[in-house]
Parts: C-alpha cells; structure tokens; sequence
C-alpha cells in the first residue's frame, strides 16, 4: 500500500492485520512541517512512521525534517515530485509577454505580501511589465488592498483558481515565475516552470533548494522584498542571462523531474517490497 501523508499510512497501518501488505509512506510538507509543531501531532507522526516500512521524502529539508522527530533515516529515501514535461513545454514561437507570475494559495506560509512590496521598485525600473497572481486563499482581500496603498493596483491583475491548462498557458506566456514561500517542501508549480523553460526567483528556504540551481534562476532571503525586487531586476534586465536560464530550466525538468523518471524510482522501491 502506498499512502500520501501520514494520515493516509495512519489508516494503512490500522487496517494491516487484515490487508497485510508492506507499506510505502509518501511525506508532503506539512504532515512534518506543521502537524509535528504539536507534541500530540509529533508524537502520533512518530508513531506512524514506525509502523510504516518504507518512507519517501520530497525534499532534503522533508527528510531532514523527518529525521529530526525520530524517524530512522535509513528507512527515508528521497522522491521529489514530477511533471508532464510533454504538456508543460516551452511555447513554440518562444514570444512571451513583459509579465512575472505567481501561482499558488493565497495564504501566510505563501510570503504573497513580500512579493507584492517588492513590485513597486520593479515596476519603476521595468515600467513594461506587470503583476499576475494567480490562486485564492483567505489572504486575498488582505493582498488587494495591499496592492492598492502600494498604488501598484493597475499593473497587478488577481486571478482566482484556474484549471491545469490554463497554469500551462500562463507559465508560457510568462518571463519570470516567482515563489516567495516562507516555507516549502518541493512546490510543483516549480517543476512546471521549468519545464516550460520559465527562470524562476524564489525563497531560499526548505524542498526549493533541492530545486532551483544557479543556471535556472535566483534564490533570495525568504521575507525580503528588497532581495525579492533585486533578484526579479537581475534576471529581467538580462536577455542574455534571461535566454540561459531558460534553456538550462527545460534540460533540468526533462533530466531530473519527467514523471517517467519519477516513477521508475518508485517501481525500484516497490520492488524489494513486493518480493
């Protein structure tokens, strides 16, 4: 059985003395990140894992995470997430609009609001680009506001959820994707950038370090808008810098995140399990 979060392989392990099968745990984020804060939640967390055979992590930090609540490493083995590098492709005409994305939740941990103070420095040195954010979540009237006493309201466009190939469509139209998260066990949005041939500024914080190297785009101080705003203006300001990124993006999905790859080293894992 092959469980997604611990709650998932809490239910595996209560029914293994009837299914009695071997039990493969995926860890996302915040089954570690934020249910193990509590010492209720770290312990049943503990206690589940125990009980798991094999665990997989997304991230180093995931693992490291992990680890650090008592979980034997040796039994952690690092599996980050994939995408369909056939759907999320660069755009055939390589022509892309003056614009700088962010897809995601619309809540704290998603640092939306230190993006948002970072644009009004971007927008007066790269006065043709704008904002598109692109997500719900309950910070969004809190974000609209802030957008408006920035007084960068009109160059900001506030988009609610949208399907998975409209995120395609927007990751190919834009120059930059950026991923200010406070906190971050992979961040798939990541791997579709990259795969898009989109650069990429983010946080330098948790499972986007495993990610972001320096050839496909710029990590920064998580909660720094002035780093935010500088990094965003190095990376646009440079069409050569620009075009190098993006072509090292593509190669890095297709060689390190293609789910074919992914899911050969899950077959490796189920394997010995299976007998």
């Amino acid at each position: 059985i092959h469980a997604h979060w611990t709650l998932s392989a809490a239910a595996a392990c209560l029914g293994r003395r009837i299914h009695r099968r071997p039990i493969l745990v995926t860890l996302q984020g915040s089954d570690i990140f934020q249910v193990t804060r509590h010492p209720i939640g770290a312990w049943l967390t503990r206690n589940v894992l125990r009980r798991c055979d094999r665990i997989t992590a997304l991230s180093c930090a995931l693992k490291e995470a992990t680890t650090a609540i008592g979980t034997q490493p040796d039994k952690i083995q690092i599996i980050p997430n994939g995408v369909d590098t056939t759907r999320f492709i660069p755009p055939a005409n390589e022509n892309r609009d003056n614009l700088i994305l962010y897809a995601g939740s619309f809540i704290e941990r998603k640092g939306v609001k230190y993006l948002l103070a970072a644009m009004p420095e971007v927008f007066h040195s790269l006065p043709q680009y704008r904002l598109v954010l692109v997500g719900e979540g309950p910070q969004y009237p809190a974000l609209k506001q802030l957008a408006e006493s920035l007084g960068i309201a009109q160059r900001v466009t506030f988009l609610e959820f949208q399907p998975q190939d409209q995120i395609r469509a927007w990751m190919q139209r834009a120059k930059l994707l950026v991923l200010p998260s406070l906190e971050e066990a992979l961040g798939v949005v990541l791997l579709e950038a990259l795969a898009c041939g989109t650069p990429i500024v983010a946080s330098r914080v948790d499972g986007i370090r495993d990610v972001i190297t320096p050839d496909v785009g710029v990590l920064v101080s998580p909660a720094d808008p002035t780093a935010l705003s500088k990094a965003i203006q190095s990376v646009l300001a440079n069409p050569r810098q620009w075009a190098g990124m993006s072509h090292h993006a593509r190669q890095r999905a297709v060689m390190n995140y293609d789910w074919d790859h992914i899911a050969g080293q899950f077959i490796a894992l189920y394997q010995p399990m299976t007998g």
